[in-house]
């Protein structure tokens, strides 16, 4: 704590520099008609806004303030949104039609209209063109693609799928983004086209941005009821968006605490005590401990390029997994906040429900292999632990510690670790590990210092490994280089959070990426399946999957079946929640959501964002050409 004192004083004089330097460039609208964004995985210095590429990294706020798809559902809610599209998707009896009805008079700001042939040709363009992040999909189900009418596209697929319409349905992220058919269709090579100026389909338009990639500027178009936030939910309230990057979270706390960023993506505990004794108008998910948001549909993980060696080889893989003392990287790592992840998958409240509760008994069973026995790697204390934990620092822990921290995760089991690498042909001398040619172990643990939890995992968990004697170094980079390396395959071991969850049970949607057809070989972009993992097994379920209509029974088993295979296999170490102190300045804009008005998700990194604006009210507190009283 004295050391986090010591940098905080010395990075404050540092930030007063910043922000003065800042607010020298940024431009000059009033504070009242201004919503300031924590950006996205931070600094992003490119000038392309092509978001239908692989990799491609234009700042969060492209995707929340320009860009929109047919449909969306809230995480948090479970609301059904229908965006661009006017109604769900119309199936013929055995789903090998998908029929779309668009809404009428939706504009791009340029002046266009938007129509069905801009959903064709996004269609078309992807599969004509290898490369987009949509090609192979399209590829493999559509067989054809057209325009009933100027408001009504009919997809004709290659075979029977009931779950077509996710591609275009922002679940949690990824869904395909419509293209403006009247922009690209001038352009010779749309896979090198950078999309700049972009033109826009939601409620903003993009005004400026910061070559550098520190921040981008969007203000509201004047018609905006010609956008589908504007039909569903109306005015979004701010006239201006902000997406910026403070840097270290230091900075971000002492830009809200001088109401200068109204929302932060992510804090750490001693952040967020630090924030709220500064801000008063600063608020989180809950009022008390745990404060923090615990319901992120996403997960970290420990994530191997399986086709490196060693990290192809299954033991090796669990026996990095029992080498890591989960309690202390919990209680050392996050001050208690966060939730066990031992499936691979989100364990939101929700999917604890669908699969960790029910799955519970079988982790308990569960074995591997380890010489001549059977071991049980399940540990089911762990949450009672840290519940004790918690209420010796003095907290009050009323809820059940299973409904806080999860159902349990692996034993800390380091002599079982040994005994597995042993087995793989390592050998361990003087308390260091060697790999079975001789040569010392060395890891290189790849960290995204703008997601805090991603870097404090990377540490921590880095701190467990050379305790148990393997050289292993943390290698933190910026966005733009950690995504790249993402899709490339060009990682050792990374922190990346790779499992999800949603508003609905169906999973196939989330994970029909991991099927093996998405494996490339490492130094070519993937747009799925980064991990490079190839199971026949996990592939064969997810066949089954899709052929079935969401809301089958059968999905539930074979979703759970699918997560047996996961842990089985242990293709990457799935470790906590996506723990979110996503922290809100009511200083100039209130109705933000929280535990006690839930009304949304709080994640603005979700294409859900845009749905948000429009419930946000101004306070008065701050100068406005818009709302002046």
């Amino acid at each position: 704590m004295k050391k986090f004192w010591r940098i905080w004083l010395l990075v404050v004089l540092v930030s007063l520099l910043t922000l003065t330097l800042t607010a020298q460039v940024l431009p000059k609208v009033p504070r009242g008609d201004l919503l300031i964004v924590d950006a996205l995985h931070g600094r992003l210095a490119k000038t392309d806004f092509n978001i239908w590429k692989p990799a491609t990294q234009a700042g969060n706020g492209i995707q929340q303030a320009l860009m929109d798809t047919l449909w969306y559902v809230d995480p948090t809610s479970g609301e059904w949104i229908n965006a661009l599209a006017a109604e769900p998707p119309i199936y013929n009896e055995d789903a090998t039609v998908m029929t779309v009805k668009l809404r009428k008079g939706i504009y791009w700001s340029d002046g266009v209209e938007f129509t069905a042939d801009d959903v064709v040709f996004t269609v078309k363009t992807q599969i004509e063109h290898p490369g987009f992040n949509y090609s192979g999909t399209f590829s493999a189900y559509v067989k054809d693609v057209y325009a009933k009418d100027k408001y009504t596209v009919v997809f004709e697929l290659k075979k029977p799928y009931p779950r077509f319409h996710n591609f275009f349905n922002v679940l949690i992220y990824g869904a395909c983004y419509i293209m403006p058919k009247h922009v690209f269709e001038k352009v010779e090579d749309p896979l090198k086209f950078d999309f700049n100026p972009p033109v826009s389909l939601g409620p903003y338009v993009l005004k400026d941005y910061d070559k550098a990639g520190y921040w981008w500027f969007f203000e509201r178009r004047e018609d905006w009821q010609r956008t589908s936030v504007g039909m569903v939910y109306g005015k979004p309230k701010p006239k201006y968006l902000l997406f910026i990057y403070y840097g270290p979270e230091e900075k971000k706390v002492l830009a809200q605490a001088q109401h200068q960023l109204d929302c932060i993506f992510d804090l750490t505990p001693e952040a967020w005590d630090v924030l709220r004794k500064r801000n008063k108008y600063s608020m989180v998910w809950y009022k008390d401990f745990p404060w923090a948001w615990m319901d992120d549909v996403a997960a970290r993980g420990l994530c191997f390029n399986l086709t490196k060696f060693p990290y192809n080889i299954r033991q090796v893989r669990w026996a990095l997994a029992l080498s890591i003392d989960i309690k202390d990287v919990i209680i050392s790592g996050f001050n208690g906040i966060e939730r066990l992840a031992p499936l691979h998958e989100a364990p939101t409240t929700a999917f604890m429900k669908y699969f960790d509760k029910p799955l519970k008994e079988w982790l308990e069973d569960f074995t591997i292999q380890v010489g001549d026995e059977q071991f049980k790697p399940f540990d089911p204390t762990i949450p009672d632990q840290i519940a004790e934990w918690a209420k010796k620092q003095g907290y009050n822990v009323t809820m059940n510690p299973e409904d806080i921290w999860g159902i349990g995760w692996w034993k800390y089991a380091p002599d079982v670790a040994e005994k597995l690498l042993k087995e793989a042909g390592f050998t361990k001398k003087d308390g260091k590990w060697y790999l079975p040619n001789g040569e010392p172990w060395k890891i290189t643990l790849v960290g995204l210092p703008a997601e805090i939890d991603s870097a404090r995992l990377a540490f921590a968990v880095a701190d467990q490994w050379r305790k148990f004697g393997i050289e292993t170094n943390v290698e933190t980079v910026e966005a733009g280089v950690f995504w790249t390396r993402w899709s490339l395959g060009d990682f050792d071991v990374g922190s990346y959070w790779p499992a999800s969850a949603s508003g609905v049970s169906d999973i196939w949607p989330l994970y029909q990426g991991w099927h093996k057809r998405y494996v490339v070989p490492t130094g070519q972009a993937a747009s799925n399946n980064q991990i490079r993992w190839t199971s026949n097994i996990a592939s064969d379920i997810l066949d089954k999957m899709a052929t079935l209509k969401p809301g089958d029974p059968r999905l539930m088993e074979l979703s759970r079946d699918l997560f047996k295979v996961f842990v089985e296999e242990m293709p990457y170490i799935c470790t906590v929640i996506n723990k979110k102190f996503n922290a809100y300045d009511q200083y100039v804009w209130t109705n933000f959501p929280s535990a006690e008005n839930p009304y949304m998700s709080t994640a603005w990194w979700w294409g859900t964002f845009k749905f948000l604006l429009p419930f946000l009210e101004p306070t008065g507190r701050a100068p406005s050409e818009e709302y002046k009283k």
